[in-house]
């Protein structure tokens, strides 16, 4: 059984707080309370949802890929 894809969400363009997961709802909760503790910005959990996007990472676990094509993909921090 194949586990749910990689996603993940940045805060604000000041702050290079990221946070990623397969869990959609976690990555919501988890932005909104640091937005909120961080920088007192309440935020819609709609406008997270919508800015979630898939990571672009790719990890030895989920796929036989080779490290040729492995040493190609850039790293987040």
């Amino acid at each position: 059984m194949q586990s749910s894809p990689l996603h993940y969400v940045t805060c604000v363009p000041d702050c290079d707080y990221e946070v990623e997961g397969r869990d959609e709802g976690s990555l919501v909760d988890t932005m909104a309370t640091h937005m909120w503790e961080e920088h007192r910005l309440p935020v819609d959990p709609l406008d997270l949802r919508e800015m979630i996007r898939p990571t672009h990472r790719i990890s030895h676990r989920e796929t036989n890929a080779s490290s040729s094509a492995e040493s190609h993909v850039s790293s987040r921090s």
